[in-house]
């Protein structure tokens, strides 16, 4: 099975110039809580969630009205190609602690796949049990010895 197999394909991106309280509403209207930020070209350059508007700035005493998109993105997001196996997806997002991967082919953001995309897609729940614990873990100071699933199961 493939990324192209699981992932969201109708996926809309704001501008880095798109105001925090914009992107916000963008979230809700289209319930979800990452947005792609993309170039004018339609090239990814980055990602921000609903946790960076709320932590990150709201949380802070900021004003989300007041802010941009490419002052509180991840720039350069982790992607996938459409192409890739499932295991390399859930190896990345377990090892990098992330819920959404933007997928990109040729610099275009073709797709999203989230861990909302494989609980309801993929049929391997001892996989989604063991990248829901990845990505939950706090950040790894020191490796966990009371989890039965290792963090380096190995992905068909």
């Amino acid at each position: 099975m493939l990324v192209r197999d699981l992932m969201t394909v109708d996926v809309r991106c704001a501008s880095p110039d798109a105001t925090l309280s914009e992107i916000a509403a963008q979230m809700k209207r289209l319930n979800v809580g990452a947005i792609p930020i993309c170039n004018s070209d339609g090239q990814l350059i980055g990602i921000i969630t609903d946790r960076d508007i709320a932590v990150e700035c709201v949380a802070a005493g900021l004003n989300p009205q007041e802010y941009r998109a490419r002052e509180f993105m991840t720039a350069e997001p982790i992607t996938i190609s459409p192409d890739a196996p499932i295991g390399e997806a859930l190896r990345v997002m377990g090892h990098e602690q992330v819920h959404r991967l933007p997928v990109v082919e040729d610099g275009r953001l073709v797709g999203i796949l989230s861990v909302s995309d494989l609980a309801v897609k993929f049929t391997d729940n001892h996989a989604i049990a063991d990248l829901f614990y990845q990505i939950s873990e706090p950040v790894r100071s020191a490796p966990s010895h009371t989890h039965p699933i290792s963090p380096t199961t190995v992905y068909p």
